[in-house]
């Protein structure tokens, strides 16, 4: 088989679904090795909507951490 390189470096390889996922090794400079990765299993997100005031906020099951939270932010002016 073989499958040509676009101008943006993609390459359609046929048989494959939009999302599935793959490892790519370069074995050399001429060879590379794709492997079919297993999907991960989804977790549901457990967060449920309440309204607090006029506002609808979502509310997880589990706290955020303050230092992680003010670190995040310190990347905003």
């Amino acid at each position: 088989m073989t499958v040509i390189c676009d101008a943006k470096r993609r390459v359609v390889l046929p048989g494959v679904e939009p999302g599935d996922r793959f490892d790519v090794q370069r074995l050399n400079s001429e060879r590379l090795l794709i492997v079919r990765l297993q999907p991960a299993e989804p977790r549901p997100r457990k967060v449920r909507f309440e309204k607090r005031g006029r506002l609808t906020v979502g509310v997880a099951g589990r706290q955020v951490d303050p230092s992680v939270l003010k670190e995040a932010l310190a990347d905003y002016p």
